[in-house]
């Protein structure tokens, strides 16, 4: 895999999941309106993240080449990836998802290796900033490390309020765990 394919493909897994949140705020917002903003965020939250990405892609294409190898994610499961996104947006484009299945499929992405697929281009927009020598956008990529703690938290938060599944609120808790 490039560093060109791998920005692609997180670009892709970001926006996916922009608009399946979004979704979800359309399907679910109408059993609370604290729901719908939840969704909402969550949605903001990943373009954000998309958004990023490409600030990254940017950043990196000067300073490391955009055609370089990434050859430690040789071994990522691209196609598992791909393939549960594809069963979750399907899914909630059914229209039958219930707010409990809707955090499970929240927990699953947010623990998926896609999160850490995009941590690690975090680390590799890292070395792009100190090859450019442009060290106050490190700040930037710090506060993206912070927003991502936070955006899990809410998701638990989100979680502990309105899921009806106990079992449901510990996996969220162990997400969180996991996540620092």
């Amino acid at each position: 895999m490039t560093l060109g394919e791998l920005f692609d493909f997180c670009q892709d897994i970001e926006l996916r999941q922009a608009k399946l949140y979004a979704a979800l705020s359309l399907r679910l917002g109408d059993v609370d309106e604290r729901i719908a903003r939840f969704w909402e965020q969550m949605s903001t939250e990943e373009w954000q993240h998309y958004i990023l990405v490409d600030f990254g892609r940017a950043l990196c294409v000067n300073a490391l080449g955009i055609d370089s190898p990434v050859p430690e994610l040789s071994g990522v499961p691209v196609h598992q990836i791909t393939d549960a996104l594809d069963a979750h947006e399907q899914k909630v484009d059914s229209g039958e998802i219930s707010l409990d299945e809707a955090f499970e499929i929240a927990i699953a992405i947010e623990g998926s290796e896609a999160d850490a697929i995009y941590m690690h281009l975090l680390s590799i927009i890292r070395r792009a900033i100190e090859r450019s020598n442009q060290p106050y956008l490190m700040d930037r990529i710090v506060q993206v490390e912070k927003d991502m703690v936070s955006h899990v938290h809410g998701l638990v938060k989100a979680t502990q309020r309105f899921a009806k599944d106990p079992a449901l609120i510990r996996q969220a808790h162990r997400l969180e765990a996991e996540h620092g």
